[in-house]
């Protein structure tokens, strides 16, 4: 296997919430197909980190856990203490008051209630509680004044009397607040603001959220959330701000206040604004783009400015680096390799060390059984750099254009179209002939290859794993053994937050990665715009080119589950041959969409079969038939093998699963009788792969590569991603790259060959009885009867909206027999994860 494993250490001591080891012996897979080799001294958590400030002096360091803060000698990897902080932490919200001689953490309790904590003699103390709820972005701290805390999803900013101790006022701010900057008098503040300026009546605008009183953002005519502004605040004098527009998603500050200098990242620009602060003006915009192939996704979102203002240090959440910039004209001097995804950077008091703590770190992996791995058992990291000097910086940048499959070096155009190269399935470069002229892009919910294809022999499969086999879905296997069966295939996502930002733009932002989006949305559905890549979807992309395109069900928002007890009525008026049209309405969120939308088809909800949905698309493939005209590409929506657990009265997991797989047969063997056959590619994947377990790893999940010009009954092996579906398809429709990751990702070229076999396929109806229901709570006893009344209390109208662990253990017991042990996952893959605390990945 093509697997990047992260630099570890030989050995290492016992990783426990107490104490943070130097290095891991298991680190997990990377399935962006960049490494991992951090400069500096390390220390990994059990647990996300999501903050770090030196102290009284250079060799002391705080850290902002997801339990606790702890204070460390970083030279030796000492916990000096650990506190408890007792809630959830805000994203960079760590900071060290000097005057004081204390860190203070902003996040919110229990209750949701946003609060600012100062960590004082061993314990947490509430300096103000309840300004605002959900979650805390990133504080600042003018010593032993004041303090501010953005109130991300109240759009306002807190100011806290420090030597108070108590909260003096909130201001108004513009769109989801998340970084803050204050100066050493604590009179004046700036926020910036991920959603950017309040719009005006003549501005195109979309919700942040289906809520009826979710915020409106500006939009471009993409739908993709515009603007990014700061916001200056006169502490003293109160009133409204001063607004200046800057890039999209700005999110942290740094402000070289003797030179009246602030600085702005700009995650979805790949740039850091420059503003003057004596006159509240940008003055330049420094593009970060230090591969000579140019690609979004470098992701810019965290600062620090040496006391010179000499220098600045941005850690670049997706290239897993540091850039030294030079402020006096902008230059990216070069480049420092971190752990998996920087989000918070601090320099030391001597100027001499940097200290970064990056989210994901060495990767996924359980502290306590090596055998017991689950993909949200996170490791973050700390590492503690010195300065470097320009050869080891030179040694460093190197190291990072390795790590990302790139060269450093100014830009270079990409490879152009060649004249006269023959017609390949995929072609090697944009532009260049395919043998297919039409793709159709199936996205389903939640599986593992070993859940589905762990019985196939000829595969990497462990048939212990097995949940969904042969009998439930024969029509994955069928494709899979007729076509190709791909064992090597990873989600890149964990759970549908973010699994589907992957599926349509082979991209993530820090909104949902962090995740920023709490108490708006879940943007799975297309229903934030903040969420969405400034570089747009894949049927933006397809649109631009000339492409025709028709989309069915994904990206849209979600349908009520009141009628789930109707899908046994909807299975049978199926069978009698029903006409679905016009039966259900959906509308996108995302406006542009409804153009290219069929609205007749169901969104996401498993109260409607998908053999239902499967009926509808053949009604409109008969129809391409007979008009002699089809998409080139088609995107559609099968969700039903998410399941309702074992709700009782409702359609039982195996029953839903097959379901699922008919629909994909009968959708598959419906194109492959039309006369676009020939010049047709299905591919069709799992957004994420959280629902499951798998021997391998608990992000490989189950892809399908379904053409005439497929390898017949091969086994491709080669390490694929997301990003490698939508490279692919990039590359047969003569598209552009979305992103560097689906820049650097394999193409799935291996599993294609020179000739076509255009025999169509034969769909088969699953031996399991689709009409099959969970039981009674009454007919239960023991662990299934909890089962059952937990899959009761669950909500099921939102992907992931229900515990996935425990899901996971319904989900085995009713398919493998409630005395059947649940299984531990080997090995958990680190990819780009959604990094929500609870146990619902909200």
């Amino acid at each position: 296997m093509n697997l990047l494993f992260l630099a570890a250490a030989a050995s290492a001591a016992a990783q426990t919430v107490d104490q943070p080891v130097r290095s891991v012996t298991d680190p997990g897979v990377v399935t962006t197909r960049q490494s991992i080799t951090p400069a500096g001294v390390p220390a990994v958590f059990q647990g996300r980190v999501y903050g770090v400030a030196f102290g009284a002096n250079s060799s002391e360091v705080w850290v902002l856990h997801a339990s606790h803060v702890y204070r460390m000698d970083w030279r030796a990897n000492r916990v000096i203490e650990k506190i408890a902080h007792g809630g959830t932490p805000g994203l960079q919200g760590l900071r060290f008051d000097a005057k004081q001689g204390r860190p203070l953490v902003s996040g919110t309790g229990r209750d949701r209630k946003t609060r600012l904590v100062a960590i004082d003699g061993g314990s947490a103390r509430a300096v103000f509680e309840g300004a605002g709820t959900q979650i805390a972005g990133a504080l600042a701290v003018a010593p032993g004044r004041r303090a501010v805390v953005p109130l991300t999803f109240d759009n306002k900013l807190a100011v806290a009397d420090l030597a108070g101790g108590r909260l003096e006022r909130t201001l108004d701010t513009e769109i989801a607040p998340f970084g803050a900057a204050i100066n050493q008098a604590g009179t004046v503040a700036w926020v910036s603001n991920w959603g950017g300026r309040r719009p005006s009546e003549k501005d195109l605008t979309a919700p942040t959220g289906l809520a009826p009183t979710a915020d409106k953002v500006v939009v471009d005519a993409r739908g993709i959330a515009s603007t990014g502004t700061v916001t200056r605040f006169d502490l003293d004098k109160g009133g409204e701000g001063v607004r200046v527009s800057v890039g999209l998603h700005p999110t942290a500050l740094a402000w070289d206040e003797p030179r009246g200098r602030l600085y702005v990242a700009n995650t979805n620009s790949d740039s850091i604004s420059v503003v003057d602060t004596n006159s509240n003006r940008l003055i330049r915009t420094i593009e970060i783009q230090p591969f000579q192939r140019k690609a979004a996704g470098v992701a810019p979102t965290a600062l620090a400015v040496s006391a010179d203002g000499a220098t600045l240090w941005a850690g670049c959440g997706g290239i897993n680096a540091i850039a030294r910039i030079r402020t006096a004209d902008g230059v990216v001097e070069g480049l420092i390799p971190t752990g998996w995804y920087p989000n918070a950077i601090a320099l030391s008091p001597d100027g001499k060390y940097i200290a970064v703590t990056t989210l994901l770190g060495s990767g996924s992996g359980w502290r306590d059984d090596p055998k017991r791995r689950f993909v949200h058992s996170y490791r973050g990291s700390l590492h503690v750099i010195e300065v470097p000097g320009a050869p080891q910086l030179a040694s460093y940048t190197l190291a990072v254009g390795e790590n990302n499959r790139m060269r450093v070096g100014p830009a270079v155009p990409a490879p152009p179209a060649r004249p006269g190269v023959r017609p390949i399935p995929v072609p090697e470069r944009p532009g260049e002939p395919s043998t297919i002229e039409h793709v159709v892009y199936i996205v389903k919910e939640n599986r593992t290859y070993d859940q589905v294809f762990g019985d196939m022999p000829k595969g990497n499969g462990d048939p212990s794993l097995v949940m969904f086999g042969e009998d439930v879905t024969p029509n994955q296997h069928r494709l899979a053994d007729q076509f190709v069966l791909l064992d090597n295939f990873y989600a890149s996502g964990g759970n549908s937050a973010n699994g589907h930002q992957w599926v349509t733009q082979a991209n993530e932002l820090s909104y949902t990665l962090w995740p920023g989006y709490a108490g708006r949305s879940y943007p799975f559905d297309g229903s934030d715009p903040i969420a969405y890549a400034s570089k747009g979807f894949l049927w933006d992309l397809a649109l631009s080119r000339g492409k025709t395109v028709r989309i069915y069900g994904e990206y849209v928002p979600r349908m009520s589950e009141a009628a789930a007890s109707d899908r046994g009525k909807l299975l049978k008026e199926f069978e009698a041959g029903a006409d679905f049209s016009n039966r259900w309405k959906v509308r996108a969120a995302v406006e542009p969409m409804n153009r290219i939308l069929a609205d007749y088809f169901p969104s996401y909800t498993n109260a409607i079969p998908d053999v239902v949905r499967a009926a509808i698309l053949k009604k409109d493939i008969a129809k391409w038939e007979s008009d002699g005209r089809m998409p080139n590409l088609v995107i559609v929506q099968l969700p039903c093998d998410h399941t309702f657990g074992t709700r009782e009265g409702i359609s039982s997991p195996k029953a839903m699963v097959a379901d699922n797989d008919w629909a994909t047969g009968l959708i598959v063997e419906a194109l492959s009788k039309t006369r676009f056959w020939k010049k047709m590619a299905i591919f069709i994947v799992e957004d994420d792969a959280q629902n499951g377990v798998d021997h391998v790893d608990g992000h490989r999940t189950v892809a399908l590569a379904v053409s005439p010009w497929t390898r017949r009954g091969h086994v491709d092996s080669t390490f694929y991603s997301n990003q490698s579906m939508v490279k692919t398809i990039e590359l047969i429709l003569g598209l552009p790259t979305l992103s560097l990751f689906d820049l650097i990702a394999h193409d799935m070229r291996a599993s294609f060959g020179d000739e076509a076999d255009t025999r169509p396929y034969e769909a088969v109806r699953p031996r399991q009885d689709l009409y099959e229901l969970n039981p009674p709570v009454s007919a239960l006893r023991g662990e299934a009867r909890r089962a059952a009344l937990d899959s009761a209390k669950m909500r099921w109208d939102v992907p992931d909206a229900v515990p996935s662990d425990r899901l996971n253990r319904i989900l085995w017991h009713a398919t493998r027999g409630w005395n059947t042990p649940f299984p531990g996952t080997r090995q958990a893959v680190f990819a780009p994860l959604s990094l929500d605390l609870d146990d619902d990945e909200r």
